[in-house]
């Protein structure tokens, strides 16, 4: 059995040929972008491609499945990859323990969705931040119709205390004006009544007059 076993990193990878009959292995660096790698695949006869799941297993396991090649992309959770049990830890040494254990049958395989599927979330994804972008903008418009209603609200309020003070000042006005008038009104009464009285000479000569 003939499997590629690759170590994946976000700019190089490393890549472990390994040949389970003859138990031998090579080893080359590699590097992570999607034209090298088609080109690798092309001219590979592995009968397995097994990677770690990382970020970029999801895009090569379909590019080496559109190439024709089974692909196996192993859970790193297992027991053989915890730090108590790795006494060195390299590049070519997880490769290659990747192509052995993958020989042996020892790694357990995770869940790859279909490129159909990945657009299928990709395009629900989508559609939920437009309904997002969409409930925001109507709340942006309710709330500035809100504000402007609060503020016809405020004017129409300051408009009737404005009228109301006027009212009050002007009742106000008035009867000052009023009270002002009946005061003079009541001097001029009391500064012509003594003179409308007949004086006590007057009622003397009206006495001495009298038969």
């Amino acid at each position: 059995m003939k499997t590629v076993a690759l170590d994946l990193g976000k700019f190089n990878s490393t890549m472990c040929r390994h040949d389970s009959k003859t138990r031998k292995a090579s080893f080359m660096t590699v590097a992570t972008q999607r034209d090298y790698l088609k080109r690798i695949f092309d001219n590979c006869d592995a009968d397995l491609v097994v990677m770690e799941a990382c970020g970029p297993s999801g895009w090569i396991s379909d590019l080496a499945q559109s190439q024709g090649l089974k692909t196996l992309v192993c859970s790193t959770n297992e027991e053989a990859w915890r730090w108590a049990n790795v006494e060195r830890k390299t590049d070519k040494d997880d490769a290659f323990k990747l192509a052995r254990m993958a020989a042996m049958g020892e790694l357990k395989g995770v869940h790859v969705p279909s490129l159909e599927h990945l657009e299928f979330r990709s395009s629900v994804k989508y559609g939920k931040t437009l309904d997002q972008r969409i409930n925001k903008t109507k709340n942006t418009i309710r709330a500035k119709f809100c504000q402007s209603r609060d503020r016809d609200r405020l004017r129409r309020t300051a408009g009737r205390t404005i009228r109301m003070n006027t009212k009050e000042r002007s009742l106000a006005r008035y009867q000052h004006t009023t009270s002002q008038m009946l005061r003079s009104s009541l001097q001029d009464d009391r500064l012509t009544e003594p003179s409308s009285r007949p004086t006590i000479d007057a009622i003397k000569n009206a006495s001495d007059t009298s038969p």
